[in-house]
């Protein structure tokens, strides 16, 4: 018999919520309209013992299945009541520790990642990650006052090509 591994995966918890082994679960809604929420799975950063991390333990709140119209400031807006934040980093993917990060360019601004990313979130106070792991939902991104653009609107005010012109047969 052939032992299998078991996968880590999303389940429904009693409440219907889906939930990851590990992480806390925080419905978001982009609009009051929007009937199902999207949920954004935390827990407090850390890294294997002797590995080193640009994030301060205990202060640090990661952040997985980041919509892509949540922006920083989106996220800043949304866990501020938990804190005060310092600085809020959106990735495409987890970072390794061990490796070398580029330091930000002054001139250049980074190409926005497509899809879904993940975050960091760094506070000011340790106990304001604990206060992010209890927040219930749904908080809202998009307000009267903070909207949020999506879509081909977003795409057209930012100014980037949304629509891939290599790819059209001539």
């Amino acid at each position: 018999m052939v032992a299998r591994r078991r996968k880590r995966a999303v389940r429904e918890s009693d409440s219907g919520v889906p939930t990851l082994p590990g992480y806390s679960a925080i419905p978001i809604k982009f609009s009051e309209k929007q009937q199902s929420s999207h949920y954004l799975y935390v827990r407090e950063h850390k890294v294997r013992e002797g590995t080193k991390s640009p994030w301060p333990p205990k202060r640090t709140l990661f952040v997985l299945n980041v919509p892509p119209y949540c922006t920083e400031e989106c996220l800043l807006r949304l866990l501020s009541p938990c804190g005060p934040v310092q600085s809020v980093e959106l990735q495409e993917k987890p970072e390794l520790a061990e490796s070398p990060k580029e330091p930000p360019s002054k001139f250049f601004h980074p190409k926005p990642v497509p899809g879904f990313q993940v975050a960091y979130v760094l506070f000011q106070k340790p106990g304001s990650v604990s206060a992010a792991l209890a927040l219930k939902g749904p908080l809202l991104v998009s307000t009267e006052s903070h909207p949020v653009r999506s879509g081909v609107l977003s795409h057209l005010e930012s100014g980037t090509d949304w629509w891939d012109w290599s790819s059209v047969p001539i």
